[in-house]
């Protein structure tokens, strides 16, 4: 305990460092528009608006972070130190479903706020206004096409990232569902109403086609600059797109054309390593940074295509791995499992329950947009899914190599289409644990292949109350079943009142 308490005083600074994450560049805070004193006048005020990065790249999704079953969070560990949830917190109404009450709750993924501009609304009202203004400034036709075919590729994106969270799969039973408000244009006079699933998609698929016009490699001047629209980067984001719609010719095609253009992988045996980070004793892999305002090692990060993490919030919302994500690993020769599996965190605070955490760039921070080992997947997945299972296996068989210790355990075997799918899974999930794997579920569940089923994903907690973790009493079981309606996340309910009427909630 003497050491816990050392350890804890250390690293004070540093927690608070972390929570109080701000974005790196303030220029922009006050977006140029016709109501402010910063009317658009050039078009490099125009770039500028796509060129802050920090405004785009962070995806604070709870149901990414913790909907699924590669989040666990033990009783024990709770028992040991309910520091990490005091009450039911946005982050423990997620994991458990508890979405009466979720909904009551603000949330930075859907809109952001004035502090916080990584909501994915507040990134399509900066590519609405990028095309809303294209052509009344002056510019060359390159740029504006470029910042054009930029603009539609954050706007299908993040639109994407709303449908895949906030509305039920798509499919041809479920097409007539309520989708998500498509936004157009930056004026609030704009229809809230959700419209289909149907008329959601081929809004995403539209803006999909005219960023596909997108002419800016990722190389540049000998440099990947994956913070902003690239081709590649497209290329990957649309395999992404085409794999969820169960469409394996077109992810194939485009995984395909993203490697053709960049295929460079991190081998773990001899570019990743591990460092006493924070000078606490603990080790960290190499690509953490403490500070999360420190970009250098993100940025350096050489498989990115472009630049998204996955972010949780608050430094005490940690990427806790479920036991049965844990076990999917070869702890003895995979450097994934060596390297991201941070031992020793639980002692920053105070808590004598040793379990491990998911760490990557930072405390919060795990890429989540499309690279290149995701392309590998989506391409052996694919072919698999097309008949060619011995291609396929080989294709995974590329990645592995560089994330495992030599040895005759690298090299995967199938011997039918069916192993091989579920070889390919499961090193997905080793490759991408919590930044893809709500996606995942939704659409293994809703595909063609009855094999790939996930039944249902299982919590065991206390019982909770909108104000209350009822800890004295024994605890329960959790289930999301295997076609609930709660793969659809709630709708906070201060945007349906904003709504006036033209939104509506969720039915569960």
């Amino acid at each position: 305990m003497k050491k816990a308490i050392e350890i804890s005083r250390k690293i004070a600074s540093i927690i608070c460092g972390i929570i109080l994450f701000t974005a790196c560049d303030d220029f922009l805070d006050e977006l140029p528009s016709k109501s402010t004193r910063l009317p658009v006048s050039t078009i490099e005020q125009l770039d500028a608006i796509l060129a802050k990065y920090t405004d785009f790249c962070e995806e604070p999704n709870k149901a990414a972070l913790c909907g699924h079953d590669d989040y666990g969070f033990p009783v024990a560990l709770y028992d040991a130190q309910p520091m990490f949830f005091p009450g039911p917190t946005q982050i423990l109404q997620s994991y458990l479903w508890d979405y009466e009450n979720l909904a009551n709750g603000s949330d930075v993924f859907w809109g952001g706020d004035g502090y916080n501009k990584s909501g994915e609304y507040s990134k399509i009202f900066r590519a609405n206004m990028v095309l809303s203004c294209l052509n009344d400034v002056e510019g060359s036709n390159e740029d504006k096409a470029r910042l054009k075919a930029e603009a539609h590729f954050i706007r299908a994106y993040s639109h994407w990232n709303l449908v895949n969270t906030y509305s039920l799969p798509y499919t041809d039973a479920t097409k007539t569902e309520p989708g998500i408000p498509l936004k157009r244009s930056t004026s609030f006079e704009e229809s809230a109403g959700r419209g289909t699933l149907e008329d959601t998609y081929k809004f995403i698929e539209s803006d999909l086609q005219e960023a596909l016009k997108c002419k800016t490699t990722l190389i540049q001047d000998g440099k990947c600059k994956h913070w902003r629209a690239n081709t590649a980067g497209i290329n990957g984001f649309m395999a992404r797109y085409y794999l969820n719609r169960n469409d394996y010719t077109n992810a194939l095609k485009h995984a395909n054309d993203a490697l053709t253009e960049y295929s460079t992988l991190v081998d773990y045996n001899t570019e990743m390593g591990e460092e006493d980070s924070m000078g606490i004793g603990i080790n960290f892999p190499t690509t953490f940074e403490w500070d999360a305002n420190i970009y250098t090692k993100r940025i350096e990060w050489k498989e990115t295509l472009y630049m998204k993490f996955l972010y949780s919030t608050n430094v005490s919302t940690l990427f806790f791995p479920s036991e049965d994500l844990q076990d999917l690993y070869d702890t003895e020769h995979d450097l994934r499992y060596k390297y991201h599996f941070t031992e020793g965190v639980m002692d920053m605070y105070l808590c004598d329950y040793p379990y491990p955490v998911y760490t990557f760039f930072s405390m919060n921070h795990i890429p989540s947009g499309p690279t290149t080992a995701e392309m590998y997947l989506i391409k052996a997945e694919s072919q698999a899914r097309l008949g060619d299972y011995t291609q396929a296996i080989e294709t995974v068989n590329t990645l592995r190599a560089k994330r495992m210790v030599p040895g005759k355990w690298v090299k995967l075997q199938a011997n039918n289409q069916t192993e091989a799918i579920r070889q390919i899974l499961e090193e997905r999930r080793r490759e991408m644990p919590f930044s893809q794997r709500w996606f995942d579920l939704r659409r293994l569940n809703n595909n063609e292949d009855p094999n790939d089923d996930i039944a249902d994903v299982t919590r065991t907690f206390y019982r909770i109350s909108s104000t209350a973790i009822y800890d004295k009493e024994e605890p329960i079981i959790y289930t999301l079943k295997k076609n609930s309606r709660k793969y659809a996340f709630p709708i906070r309910e201060n945007e349906i009142e904003l709504s006036n009427g033209a939104m509506q909630q969720n039915i569960y």
